[in-house]
């Protein structure tokens, strides 16, 4: 629960930011290539692939100068995982005794700084606070501080604009709860493609 209030108050914050005029709003869709990995090498460990992984989300920006802009937002997340159990020669869902969800979701609040290379190209990085809303995807829960970094291109009309963003994800870099001495960590090369709207 505390939690939950913990990102409630984050979110507050960066609504704030930019709940005066002159601010931008703008949705995304995303797709990524996205895998878990130990935190350490552990030999016999289970593993798991992730696939199809996808993303929808809105972002509120607020430029505080010329050059920078501050944004703030929520993101939705979903995939398949799929699960090898150590020491598992044949693992089809009937021949293991584990129990597995495929469904993978997360609920993501992106905030960064973006600062502009120009016209056109403009950079991003900012920490993104984690809640993983599925169980039993068989790894470590993703809920915590992360963080992203990429770099975008925009092209702005009158009120309209578009933009492409290439980025990288890590997740799970301080956990909200601990779970021992070994985690896995989720990171994700992706892209961005959004439509937005200054007002």
């Amino acid at each position: 629960m505390k939690n939950a209030y913990f990102l409630c108050f984050i979110l507050l914050i960066s609504f704030s930011v930019t709940a005066q005029s002159g601010f931008e709003v703008k949705g995304y869709f995303g797709m990524s290539g996205a895998l878990v990995n130990w935190n350490e090498n552990l030999d016999g460990a289970s593993s798991v692939d992730i696939e199809r992984f996808k993303e929808v989300g809105v972002l509120l920006s607020k430029s505080i100068s010329d050059k920078l802009s501050l944004s703030g937002g929520l993101n939705y997340s979903f995939a398949i995982v799929e699960f090898n159990p150590p020491n598992c020669f044949d693992c089809s869902p009937e021949n293991t005794f584990y129990a597995h969800n495929q469904d993978f979701s997360m609920l993501s609040i992106p905030i960064s700084a973006e600062y502009s290379l120009g016209k056109i190209f403009y950079v991003s990085a900012g920490p993104v606070l984690d809640v993983q809303l599925s169980e039993g995807n068989n790894f470590s829960d993703q809920s915590g501080v992360g963080y992203l970094v990429g770099l975008g291109a925009k092209l702005d009309t009158e009120r309209f604009f578009f933009s492409i963003f290439p980025n990288y994800k890590r997740h799970n870099v301080i956990p909200f709860e601990k779970e021992g001495n070994y985690k896995q960590l989720m990171q994700e090369l992706g892209v961005q493609l959004g439509v937005g709207y200054s007002f």
